[in-house]
């Protein structure tokens, strides 16, 4: 063993102000960020399932994170209502996101890929929790910031609506459908406001 080996001058430069603190915080920081982008193609390559028939607007992340949406935020099993499986929901949030226009779609995309990824530093996708840790998570973002109640705030919109349009669910509430129907009333379209 050669015991001459010297480190050149300056190779350390700058390393001086370093604490035993920052460097251990530092390097668990970059273990983290480097697991993370290194689970990300496994990931993704295995969540490959493709799409059920009838989805034609959704790409597989969308429909995989607002389908875990659906499981943990309508426990139709708790209130006696008719099963989210039994209902068309995903295929009825589909039709929702068709008739989004070119902004709202990007805002659709851009938030189902912040809650599916904002927990990869857990070393899981959203989508891919239990339904637990899933409902959890949903619970930590409906009392975060105000970017991650929006999110999850219009995600939950979307399977709700997609859960409670369907005409099977609404004597649960003691809905018997729209009064224009039932009574007659003909459909005027947008009206104007009235003036002043």
């Amino acid at each position: 063993m050669n015991d001459n080996f010297s480190l050149p001058p300056g190779f350390l430069a700058g390393l001086e102000p370093l604490s035993r603190r920052r460097l251990l915080t530092g390097s668990a920081g970059l273990a983290v960020a480097a697991g993370s982008l290194l689970a990300l193609p496994a990931e993704a390559l295995a969540a490959s399932k493709g799409l059920p028939p009838g989805i034609t607007n959704l790409s597989e992340t969308e429909y995989r994170v607002l389908d875990k949406v659906r499981i943990v935020m309508l426990p139709t099993q708790k209130f006696s209502l008719p099963s989210s499986t039994e209902i068309p929901v995903m295929k009825n949030v589909d039709v929702v996101a068709s008739r989004l226009d070119g902004r709202p779609r990007l805002l659709l995309t851009m938030a189902v890929q912040a809650i599916e990824y904002g927990s990869v530093w857990q070393f899981s996708r959203f989508s891919a929790m239990g339904d637990s840790r899933a409902a959890r998570h949903v619970s930590s973002w409906q009392t975060g910031n105000f970017i991650q109640r929006g999110i999850i705030s219009s995600l939950k919109m979307m399977v709700t609506f997609g859960y409670w349009q369907d005409p099977r669910t609404w004597p649960a509430l003691e809905y018997d459908g729209p009064v224009t129907e039932k009574w007659g009333i003909r459909r005027l379209g947008n009206a104007p406001q009235p003036r002043s």
